[in-house]
């Protein structure tokens, strides 16, 4: 009986436990719709948790993502990486920065257990 208390107890918290662990993404075109969602409804909490890296304060991370909210707000980050896929052979990407695509925001992503997570979303200036 203990046994079965116990399956069912960590069944019915286990998705509390899931749903606060930041996202994984198998390709890259779910991450982008994801993150266009998160952007077009403005969560940018929903995004600033969403990171792994903790180098930058919430504030910042929030403040950063705003920044790129404003800068690309006539077009979506889907459209702007259209075709572009995580590398297959690499466990780290970054999209933008140095006055690329989106100016000198980057937004870094770690593959971490055969999945991609965002690592960071920053400004180099």
């Amino acid at each position: 009986m203990k046994t079965l208390f116990l399956f069912i107890a960590l069944f019915l918290l286990s998705p509390v436990a899931r749903a606060d662990a930041p996202p994984k993404f198998d390709t890259l075109k779910e991450f982008l719709a994801w993150a266009d969602t998160k952007l077009g409804s403005d969560d940018y909490d929903g995004l600033a948790s969403a990171q792994v890296a903790s180098k930058d304060h919430k504030e910042t991370r929030i403040a950063y993502i705003k920044k790129l909210d404003v800068d690309f707000s006539d077009g979506s980050l889907s459209k702007i990486f259209k075709g572009r896929n995580f590398p297959a052979d690499k466990t780290k990407l970054k999209l933008g920065g140095h006055n690329k695509e989106l100016g000198h925001c980057h937004i870094d992503f770690v593959k971490v257990k055969g999945h991609w997570q965002l690592a960071r979303i920053w400004q180099c200036r």
